[in-house]
């Protein structure tokens, strides 16, 4: 049996998970600073001016977070047998 995960969220599974995950999360920080510096901040309208902007906003961010969900708790969950029966308070 392959010790390699399988699935859609099989990457979250990896032993390089959480630092793939970190590398990710830097690089859209540093793709969304070097934009910031090209697009140009004038006439660009603030979000709360648009119509709905907020709530499209808001509803994004929420998005974000439920889909982030799926492989945190893949990270997070502790494995089968990680209590055993000595740490079992009865």
């Amino acid at each position: 049996m392959s010790e390699t995960p399988k699935g859609f969220w099989g990457w979250a599974l990896g032993p390089n998970a959480d630092r793939n995950m970190l590398i990710f999360i830097v690089v859209i920080c540093a793709l969304l600073t070097v934009a910031g510096f090209i697009v140009p901040a004038e006439g660009v309208p603030f979000i709360s001016d648009i119509p709905m902007g907020a709530a499209v906003a808001a509803f994004g961010a929420a998005l974000v977070a439920v889909v982030a969900s799926w492989p945190l708790r893949f990270l997070l969950r502790r494995r089968i047998g990680y209590y055993s029966e000595k740490d079992d308070p009865r």
